[in-house]
């Protein structure tokens, strides 16, 4: 009876010897600013949750992984609300910042936005702007112009315009 209780005891010793910076912290619990926003934080993996609005941010240094409580996902991620907790999740390959996974607003170099896809060419009847790198629509003269911009001569109606009548 006497060995089980030791046991217990050398345990328990042994869990307040752990030093205080790597248990589990709760929010406010003064780790310089690392645990804003946080319910659940820790000094080697910041938040692992986060309090109701805010999203959780998981940031993978090597194979290192740092959680951070943010109002808003950072550029190239997205948020996702859940019933459980909500999260940023990475935007497609393609994109430099989405609105969704299925949602571009800005593509990566190399790439041209149309309808909300990163494409490496723009489709027929849509122009790239390098500026912007979207695929703008052609207007109507554009489309059926020449290049110089300037309407080219059906020349079936210039046959018919050369008529004369005969004498």
């Amino acid at each position: 009876m006497r060995a089980p209780l030791c046991l217990l005891l050398l345990v328990a010793h042994a869990a307040n010897m752990i030093p205080p910076n790597r248990r589990k912290k709760q929010a406010g619990t003064g780790l310089g600013g690392n645990c804003t926003g946080c319910v659940i934080c820790s000094e080697e993996n910041g938040c692992s949750t986060c309090q109701q609005r805010l999203f959780l941010f998981i940031r993978r240094e090597g194979i290192r992984q740092y959680g951070k409580c943010v109002h808003d996902c950072p550029s190239g991620y997205f948020g996702v609300r859940g019933q459980e907790f909500n999260r940023c999740k990475k935007c497609g390959a393609t994109c430099e910042s989405c609105f969704s996974q299925d949602f571009c607003i800005r593509c990566k170099r190399r790439f041209y936005l149309y309808k909300g896809k990163c494409l490496p060419t723009c489709p027929l009847g849509t122009a790239a702007q390098p500026s912007t790198r979207e695929c703008q629509e052609k207007s109507p003269s554009q489309k059926k112009g020449r290049r110089d911009g300037r309407p080219r001569k059906d020349r079936r109606l210039d046959r018919t315009l050369d008529v004369r009548p005969r004498q």
